[in-house]
């Protein structure tokens, strides 16, 4: 595991309430905190948006193969919510998504 988990009410508030940089995509939304620890990810993937627990996953396991890829080098608190309902789940289109939302992260970052 090449990140750090974020856990708690606490480090989620405060990166909600003081992002250094906010990014949208069709389906998701990232929040931004820069730390000095290192690469801290969080994720917020709600039933009521995601319904099958597989899906759940998959995105879970799509994003921290995504950000190791993309980010694990910098010193940033990151929390990747579900911001609508999904319909229709096909992995490829999400995970172009997925990939997309993090690299446009690593440029605007750097």
């Amino acid at each position: 595991m090449s990140y750090l988990p974020l856990k708690g009410n606490e480090s989620f508030s405060s990166i909600f309430k003081n992002p250094d940089l906010v990014s949208d995509s069709d389906h998701f939304r990232i929040y931004i905190s820069k730390n000095e620890i290192g690469f801290a990810l969080g994720m917020i993937l709600p039933k009521k948006n995601i319904k099958l627990a597989v899906h759940r996953n998959y995105i879970k396991r799509t994003v921290r193969s995504v950000s190791d890829e993309y980010l694990k080098n910098l010193k940033i608190s990151l929390v990747f919510l579900s911001k609508k309902k999904i319909k229709l789940f096909k992995k490829n289109v999400l995970r172009f998504e997925i990939d997309n939302i993090l690299s446009n992260v690593e440029s605007k970052i750097k």
